[in-house]
């Protein structure tokens, strides 16, 4: 533990393995996400829940994109990895529920594509977020991708599992925050 001028340092956290790819809203990502597919067609789209994988799958569908590369997380092996790129289409609340399925995959980095309009970063406070980023110009296909948004997003899971006593699921991340969080407001 080093010191400094204004104290003691803290330690700092591990690398993290997940890098994220944040954008302003949901249709810029999904937008990325088909974007990806297309380019590298060897891309495994992962979920946490069901809403998020109905509405990938309608939207890769759409786009002419395999829909059978959009994967439940709850099914997902490192075995399925075989010459494939895994790529989270959102975050679990709870980051050690993300370490326990990834921790014997054989990846050095996983990415993870999330939004600023959805329920779990809205209860993080990106509602605030939003009108200062358009004001300073950014578009709303633009994306935020630095260490210090993954450190952020990792303690905001630290928060909200100190908020869960016992993890009820869900179908959505809104929903789960509903039944998991007493003070939820959507």
């Amino acid at each position: 533990m080093a010191l400094n001028l204004f104290g003691k340092k803290e330690d700092e956290a591990p690398e993290s393995i997940f890098t994220d790819r944040t954008y302003m809203s949901v249709a810029a990502k999904t937008n990325a996400c088909i974007t990806l597919a297309k380019q590298q067609p060897g891309t495994l789209f992962i979920c946490w829940f069901n809403e998020t994988l109905k509405k990938l799958k309608a939207a890769f569908v759409a786009n002419g994109i395999d829909e059978m590369t959009v994967i439940d997380a709850r099914q997902m092996h490192s075995g399925m990895l075989n010459n494939k790129t895994a790529v989270f289409a959102e975050h679990y609340p709870l980051h050690e529920k993300e370490i326990a399925l990834v921790e014997h995959w054989p990846l050095q980095k996983i990415i993870v594509y999330s939004s600023m309009d959805e329920p779990l970063f809205k209860h993080l406070g990106s509602e605030k977020m939003i009108p200062l980023m358009k004001l300073l110009g950014m578009k709303e296909d633009e994306v935020i991708e630095h260490s210090f948004v993954s450190k952020s997003i990792i303690k905001g899971q630290a928060k909200i599992a100190a908020m869960v006593s016992l993890e009820q699921p869900a179908n959505s991340q809104e929903e789960w925050l509903e039944k998991n969080l007493k003070n939820y407001d959507s």
